[in-house]
């Protein structure tokens, strides 16, 4: 976890060590198989996700997706 968000005065903390419900963040996720998704900047539609938890089908995160790490591409580029 990069960073967290105070939205008091919009500014960042680094390496917050988790986030809780509520908080806004910047996360950097790996996956174990290629997902198609875009930087949000590019497109709305392929750069949002949601996250679900397949036990109960409650929504644990939504995110935005922003620059793709090194070596990382968009999936189809």
């Amino acid at each position: 976890i990069p960073s967290r968000l105070t939205l008091d005065d919009l500014s960042q903390h680094p390496h917050p060590g988790r986030l809780v419900a509520n908080d806004i963040g910047q996360v950097r996720l790996r996956t174990a198989e290629p997902l198609p998704l875009d930087a949000y900047a590019d497109s709305r539609r392929t750069g949002s996700f949601i996250l679900i938890d397949p036990g109960d089908g409650t929504t644990l995160t939504a995110g935005m997706v922003g620059d793709f790490a090194a070596g990382a591409t968009a999936c189809g580029r």
